[in-house]
């Protein structure tokens, strides 16, 4: 039990491609918010920042199956269960906040062109 909690507390927490996500975002909410767009620069930070923590996810879990050698049904039902809980969390965005569709869909742009940007870069050692 004591290697499976070492191997976890040695999975690194961000990358570039979070990095340059965030800092995507950030520019972007800050540009928005300067030219007085408050509602779309709300809805891009709600997209930078749930899509960078979605891909965030995607990389523990993905991790995790590679350093434990856990079976093929843990992977698919933990990704089912992220996933469960990304779409209900984007739902509840939508009802219970008002968030401009335009502004998270640039959001979630930004963060798409990241991982593009970082897949097309050069010598990646085989990590994002």
């Amino acid at each position: 039990m004591e290697e499976k909690a070492e191997s976890l507390i040695n999975i690194p927490s961000i990358g570039r491609v979070e990095k340059g996500g965030l800092l995507v975002t950030a520019i972007l909410v800050a540009v928005t918010y300067l030219l007085g767009y408050q509602e779309l620069a709300f809805g891009i930070a709600a997209g930078g920042i749930l899509f960078t923590a979605n891909f965030v996810a995607i990389r523990f879990i993905v991790n995790v199956l590679v350093a434990n050698s856990r079976p093929m049904g843990f992977g698919i039902f933990a990704v089912i269960i992220k996933m469960l809980i990304f779409i209900a969390i984007v739902v509840s965005i939508f009802m219970f906040a008002e968030i401009n569709i335009y502004g998270f869909l640039i959001g979630v742009s930004a963060i798409v062109i990241i991982i593009v940007g970082e897949s097309l870069r050069g010598d990646k050692d085989g990590t994002l």
